[in-house]
């Protein structure tokens, strides 16, 4: 087993964490806007800790990558909270599963990667995990709103993704990622304008949940984004970060009656079930894509 296998389950099982976190932050008053400013800023000061490891002239002259890296994770950012805030963890998570898959295409598209059987096979039961999903609950439109939502996010992450496996080692893995989530930071700037209330107005109960779903969030974006710079295997990291969705499923049926007083009531087990299928199939599409 490689590192890279581990750092990738421990960010795919942090992601999960950091999501359950941010729904209860979400419902408690915290907004969607200004939720995605507070990890946008903390995302800096945990990624300016890769500095100290920083050696060598800073290539200015490629700056322009580290800055569309950064504003791709802020909109995979925005869209990612928005569809938690409109949907179900259960159900946004295994569908950003898609990533990996949009990961592979942007290879194809750069020519490193060539349609296989594999990838096609892939595809299908992709499609199939998407429906088992789709048919999960909540109705057509919330269903279809977070299916939107969450398959714009993974495809702009799996664009900033593309971004550092192929530009952050020649860059300066450290400075490239300070770089881009400070670009991500100073995007978020503009989502200002758009809040609803001011931080002032805060429920304070919301502060906790907001805190510390920026913390776990922002430590498994520093281990996914140092893994990918690291061993520049954006498809393979993708494959075992796809696992999210299952963990995704597993804890929001916990959080759900742990925190019953703020959620909605326990699904029913069908809903479950087809969850969870639709979960494990989003996984084992992926893993398809990479068998010879």
């Amino acid at each position: 087993m490689e590192p890279f296998h581990i750092y990738s389950a421990i960010a795919a099982f942090g992601y999960a964490v950091a999501a359950i976190l941010a729904k209860q932050a979400l419902a408690r008053g915290a907004g969607v806007l200004r939720l995605s400013f507070v990890i946008n800023w903390l995302f800096v000061l945990v990624f300016a800790t890769l500095l100290w490891g920083h050696e060598g002239a800073v290539p200015w002259a490629k700056l322009h990558y580290p800055i569309l890296t950064g504003f791709l994770f802020f909109l995979g950012q925005v869209f990612t909270f928005t569809a938690i805030r409109f949907g179900d963890v259960s159900l946004q998570t295994p569908i950003m599963g898609t990533k990996a898959v949009f990961a592979v295409l942007l290879a194809v598209l750069l020519g490193t990667e060539v349609v296989t059987l594999p990838m096609t096979l892939a595809a299908v039961v992709s499609m199939l995990g998407i429906a088992l999903l789709g048919f999960s609950g909540d109705g057509v439109e919330r269903v279809g709103r977070t299916l939107c939502l969450a398959l714009l996010s993974s495809f702009f992450f799996a664009g900033s993704d593309t971004m550092v496996g192929y530009f952050a080692s020649d860059f300066g893995v450290p400075m490239f990622l300070f770089l881009a989530m400070l670009a991500n930071a100073f995007f978020s700037l503009g989502l200002v304008p758009f809040f609803r209330d001011s931080f002032r107005k805060m429920p304070r109960v919301a502060w906790p949940w907001i805190l510390a779903a920026s913390f776990v969030m922002a430590f498994q974006a520093l281990l996914l984004n140092y893994t990918l710079a690291t061993y520049q295997n954006v498809a393979a990291v993708n494959v075992i970060y796809t696992t999210r969705g299952l963990w995704s499923v597993l804890l929001g049926a916990i959080a759900i009656q742990l925190f019953a007083s703020s959620s909605r009531l326990a699904a029913p087990r069908r809903i479950f079930i087809l969850r969870l299928a639709g979960a494990s199939l989003m996984t084992l599409a992926i893993a398809l894509l990479f068998q010879s």
